[in-house]
């Protein structure tokens, strides 16, 4: 990793970080049920915003495709609708209540883990020849 990735990836540290303490911090001597309201608030927003960022990832694959000819293409093609498949599976997260419940959300995650998992060997297969 190159200078510039590490401090970006501190800086992201560091703002999680933040966000942590900032949750710890409001949730100190709060009622057990005003808790549990501020979390769910919390994880539906996140789950949200983690919907958002596959999105933007997804719109990235898409532009880099069109750029891009031959089998490169076909890579981002597929990564493109990987990642928007994994976004909306954030968006029936938040309804079902977990990433697990039903059976069919978990296969569904699963199956787009395993595929960017695939896209990241084929990519580094490609990259590093």
């Amino acid at each position: 990793m190159n200078k510039n990735v590490i401090i970006r990836l501190f800086i992201l540290l560091i703002f999680l970080a933040g966000i942590f303490i900032g949750l710890w911090l409001i949730l100190q001597n709060r009622l057990p049920s005003e808790q549990a309201k501020i979390l769910e608030a919390v994880y539906k927003k996140g789950n949200y915003i983690e919907a958002g960022i596959w999105f933007i990832f997804s719109g990235s694959f898409a532009i880099s495709a069109i750029k891009n000819s031959a089998i490169i293409r076909l890579h981002r093609i597929v990564a493109t609708f990987t990642f928007l498949l994994f976004g909306f599976s954030d968006i029936v997260e938040v309804q079902t209540g977990a990433w697990w419940h039903p059976w069919w959300l978990f296969v569904w995650k699963s199956l787009c883990v395993l595929s960017m998992f695939c896209l990241l060997i084929f990519f580094l297969k490609i990259e590093y020849k």
